[in-house]
């Protein structure tokens, strides 16, 4: 895969190449920045009880390395998406989501804010409390519900077999067979015709034909009978009809789902049986 190819946003990639190309490079190089910041002084530890007051929070060099990732892994989730037949938009779809409850997330904090500073003030209990934090339950199961979808959708399913909209198959499979009435079957090859061995034809002893006076031969004689040793009209064909299901199948057979019909009774048979009875 060249560099190209690595930003681009067309064609299809198999889940190998999307680990091993996008998810473990990232993952590595954001690794890397945040040990820089640290062993740099860029960033406060983890564990650290207290932050100094002139150190960085901000962590430059993640942030750098976060920025310049976002392109690529863009362009191996919607190449992924590509792989199962589904267009890239599902990602917008995605951030459109994240980003709507984002906004409802934020007016509900600042309504429960709000109602906080009421009670404070006036001792009186806000009454969209419980309601803000179901609607923030609910969009945040939303959004996760979203994000799982997409995880498991590019990062464990195999794409679809054989080329699609999107392009070809990467793991390069053929897809099913393509098979059109009134034609052979794909994949189907005419036998390989051979010529019949020259044994069974011999030529003529020497000396013949003989003198003249002596008696000629026929004509063409000694010569091998013609069409010899190819192959016979239609060899290699398939039959007519090959492939066709035959006549009158799936059709149910004459009198099929119709009453017996109905004769008069000549009484019991040796067998003992009796009328049938008709229920209306």
């Amino acid at each position: 895969m060249t560099i190209g190819q690595w930003f681009s946003f067309r064609g299809r990639i198999g889940r190998k190449t999307f680990w091993l190309g996008y998810v473990v490079p990232i993952f590595v190089a954001s690794i890397v920045a945040n040990a820089l910041d640290l062993a740099l002084g860029l960033a406060p530890e983890v564990m650290a009880d207290a932050v100094p007051a002139d150190a960085m929070s901000v962590a430059p060099i993640s942030g750098v390395v976060s920025l310049l990732s976002l392109w690529p892994m863009l362009a191996g989730t919607i190449k992924r998406l590509h792989d199962r037949n589904r267009t890239g938009w599902w990602i917008g779809a995605f951030y459109l989501v994240s980003a709507a409850v984002g906004v409802i997330a934020f007016a509900m904090l600042a309504g429960v804010l709000v109602g906080m500073y009421e009670m404070r003030r006036d001792g009186v209990a806000p009454e969209l409390a419980p309601a803000a934090i179901l609607v923030l339950l609910a969009a945040g199961l939303v959004v996760l519900g979203f994000a799982l979808w997409l995880f498991i959708e590019t990062g464990f399913l195999r794409g679809t077999l054989g080329p699609n909209r999107f392009g070809p198959d990467p793991l390069g499979g053929a897809g099913g067979p393509q098979w059109q009435p009134g034609t052979p079957p794909q994949g189907w090859q005419p036998p390989q015709w051979q010529p019949p061995p020259q044994q069974g034809w011999q030529a003529p002893p020497q000396g013949w034909p003989p003198q003249q006076g002596q008696g000629a031969p026929p004509p063409g004689y000694g010569a091998p009978p013609p069409g010899y040793g190819q192959p016979p009209p239609g060899y290699g064909q398939p039959p007519p009809g090959y492939g066709q299901p035959p006549p009158g199948y799936g059709q149910p057979s004459p009198g099929y789902g119709q009453p017996p019909p109905q004769g008069p009774w000549t009484g019991p048979g040796r067998g003992g049986s009796v009328p049938p009875v008709r229920r209306d």
